[in-house]
């Protein structure tokens, strides 16, 4: 309890409550206005008789709204209300369901449809933003291409234009119209609401005082009315002429939520279902435009804000005002950012707006009847202006030429066809635009032969120049991202043109590594397919490497990857791989195949300028070990080096949980462990044995002997460690300087 008292005393201290009020209010003036302006295009043309219902019902959803969000949001500066995207849709559905009845319905059950269908939207959207925010999936939507959102915004400005436009002249605009707009008695109406939209766009590009919006629409309605004292025309004559948004009755909007019950009882839901793809639509735009807006207010606060939790927040809100058949609403990013700059830092200023737009709503809609059209309607042609101006002249200079012919051709659809089939345009042709720019991408990573790319098999000299001589026959692939229809194409003709390529060595293993390869399609697995056959034809053994177990599967199913077919193998990595393929060609040079010698015979062939092998012999300890055995553990100190005689050890990392990672093999004839034998440092790998194998061992302590006795030898042993350091070095440039190309 007390820690609440120590809280309100807080919001009451003035460096807190003036803040909050100040801002509080001018939010509140801002929600009124918008409620009106939506309300009015919401309700327009076959309705507008019943617009004090639709005020009603606009500022109920700005009441409850305000107040949810206030309450709830993890951001206490925040406001909400509806949002004029949402009205600029609602009044397409709205035109279009009076349209769809008019002539055999009364314009009462016209209205009830309305209202049914405001309510259906409000339902389901605030369901979806519940779902959305429930399983996380919040931050899956910032996945939609900007450029598709910017076509849909824009789309939406010019809805509001012509929402402007139809407010002040009861037609909308259109090229059939135009005649009829170029009239006297129309010209009247609309260019003062267009004056009004241009001044107030130019001056806020100018200025950026957040007084500007409600002064520049108190200074309107005062124009309006000046012309009009000097012109000699009443109030009545000018109501009369559609100048107003009056007369309305004096009854209290509130009201208007009783229409609730009756609407969904009444409405002709055969109609509203016929526009389910209007709503799907707005149901897909509003849950984008909440999480741009609570984005926007992320960088404005500079405060992490959890999306899913605002999702849910919006959803309840939007709900709530179901109940009363409110269009639903959710965070203002300019008003937020506003009651931030004016310093508000409490959610009194949120609860200010819903207390100002609750007590208009009860107060009634007479005061509002004189309303001047051409301020409300150049309210609405202003936000259109301005989100045309964003994403259709601000966009030229901020996104590639692709990009932002996606944002004209969705506007260009919008309102040519409808807003449906231009977010359904738009959708189609982000993908396609997707995939002509993925499929430039080359799903080649690298590319290798056998002569520069080698296992971690360390051999004797022979073997290794033997697999350099031939390392031609070894073609490496490693691929990577997405191969889809749009890359595995390339992929094929890429491969089938090296392997048909009569100038190059012929390929005998041609290994494709999927270490980098993010996903496998079908048009890809039909590619592997007809690599196969390619790959069986010429005789050519087809590897796979790193295949993770869906890409397995797929390949399987695609009949591409048998494993009983002689042609095809699979191996859990590239180094297993590529020592199959060295040991495949080994083996038809037959040396492989060789008898054991022992190593005083092999230290002729490892050091050619020892004269006598003998001499070394008496030097070193014998170490034999079974298969499965650990040499030495990492950590062991290092003294001494290895020449392995027979048999074959694998160097390896060991990892938690008793894993292992193989680092390089050693077949016999070979030695390892060499640095040891200069840096006394703890081993930092293990040696085990693969096979039951016999080893010498020359310690530092014997060296240092051999060093005193026989300083020759010792300078033979320093230039034979130098000269394999140095050709191993090499290697790997060599493998580095192909990763590199």
């Amino acid at each position: 309890m007390s820690v609440k008292i120590e809280w309100f005393q807080q919001q009451l201290q003035p460096k807190t409550l003036l803040p909050s009020v100040t801002s509080g209010l001018v939010a509140g003036i801002f929600a009124v206005i918008y409620s009106v302006s939506f309300a009015t295009l919401i309700f327009s043309g076959t309705l507008s008789e019943y617009l004090p219902i639709g005020l009603g019902l606009t500022l109920f959803t700005s009441t409850v709204v305000s107040a949810i969000v206030a309450l709830f949001s993890a951001n206490p500066t925040a406001i909400a209300g509806p949002q004029e995207t949402t009205a600029a849709i609602l009044g397409l559905v709205v035109s279009a369901i009076a349209a769809t009845m008019s002539g055999t319905n009364s314009t009462e059950e016209i209205l009830l449809t309305a209202i049914a269908a405001i309510i259906f939207n409000s339902t389901v959207t605030g369901i979806f933003c519940l779902i959305l925010g429930r399983f996380g999936i919040g931050e899956l939507i910032r996945f939609v291409p900007y450029p598709v959102v910017g076509g849909f915004l824009a789309g939406s400005g010019w809805l509001l234009v012509k929402g402007g436009f139809r407010i002040v002249t009861g037609l909308s605009l259109e090229f059939s119209t135009l005649p009829k707009l170029a009239q006297s008695d129309q010209l009247i109406n609309w260019i003062p609401a267009v004056i009004f939209a241009v001044l107030l766009f130019f001056i806020l590009k100018r200025y950026s005082h957040f007084l500007i919006v409600p002064g520049m629409v108190v200074a309107g309605i005062a124009t309006f009315y000046l012309v009009l004292l000097f012109t000699g025309t009443s109030v009545a004559a000018a109501s009369q002429k559609g100048l107003l948004l009056g007369p309305f009755p004096d009854a209290g909007m509130w009201q208007a939520s009783t229409f609730t019950l009756a609407a969904i009882a009444g409405a002709n839901w055969q109609t509203i279902l016929g526009l389910i793809g209007n709503f799907a639509t707005l149901w897909f735009i509003q849950a984008i435009s909440i999480l741009l807006n609570i984005s926007g207010i992320e960088v404005v606060s500079q405060q992490d804000i959890d999306l899913d939790r605002e999702l849910k927040t919006a959803g309840i809100a939007t709900l709530l005002s179901a109940v009363g058949g409110g269009i639903g609403g959710f965070h203002h990013l300019s008003q937020s950012g506003l009651v931030y700059r004016l310093g508000a830092r409490s959610r009194l200023a949120g609860l200010l707006v819903a207390l100002i737009c609750a007590t208009m709503l009860l107060l009634g809609a007479s005061i509002l009847s004189f309303c001047p059209k051409p301020v409300i309607g150049g309210l609405l042609i202003f936000n259109g202006l301005s989100a045309l101006f964003t994403w259709v002249y601000s966009a030229w200079f901020k996104f590639p030429l692709f990009d932002y012919c996606l944002i004209l051709l969705i506007i260009f659809f919008m309102t040519a066809f409808g807003f449906l089939q231009g977010v359904v345009v738009g959708m189609v042709a982000a993908v396609i635009l997707f995939a002509i720019n993925t499929s430039q991408i080359a799903v080649t990573k690298h590319t290798f032969s056998g002569a520069n790319r080698h296992s971690h098999v360390r051999r004797p000299p022979n073997e290794e120049r033997l697999l350099r001589q031939k390392g031609e026959q070894i073609h490496i692939l490693e691929l990577q991202g997405l191969i889809f229809f749009g890359t595995a194409r390339k992929l094929l003709d890429r491969i089938r043109e090296r392997l048909e390529n009569p100038d190059l060595p012929t390929v005998r293993f041609l290994v494709l590594d999927f270490r980098r390869v993010s996903g496998l399609d079908s048009s890809g697995v039909m590619s592997f397919s007809k690599i196969k056959q390619i790959a069986k034809q010429k005789q050519i053994c087809l590897l796979f490497t790193n295949l993770s177990s869906q890409d397995i599967e797929q390949l399987q199913q695609g009949g591409c990857l048998e494993l009983k077919e002689p042609f095809c193998q699979l191996f859990p990595d590239l180094d297993r791989g590529l020592e199959w393929c060295e040991n495949q060609i080994l083996e038809s040079a037959k040396l492989r195949r060789r008898r054991f010698l022992p190593l005083a015979l092999q230290l002729k062939i490892l050091l050619p300028d020892l004269d006598n092998g003998s001499q070394l012999m008496k030097y070193l300890e014998q170490v034999q070990i079974k298969q499965g055995e650990f040499l030495l553990h990492q950590g062991d100190p290092a003294d001494g080096f290895y020449f392995l005689e027979s048999g074959q050890v694998s160097v390896v990392l060991e990892l938690p949980n008793n894993q292992t990672e193989r680092l390089a093999t050693y077949d016999s004839g070979t030695i390892l462990g060499e640095m040891g034998l200069y840096r006394k440092e703890p081993r930092t790998a293990s040696v085990i044995a693969d096979q039951n194998s016999r080893l010498y061992y020359l310690s530092a302590e014997a060296f240092e002997r051999m060093e005193n006795e026989e300083p020759k030898l010792a300078v033979t042993i320093h230039k034979f460690i130098v000269n394999l350091l140095a050709e191993r070095l090499k290697q790997r440039s060599e493998e580095l300087q192909n990763v590199l190309k």
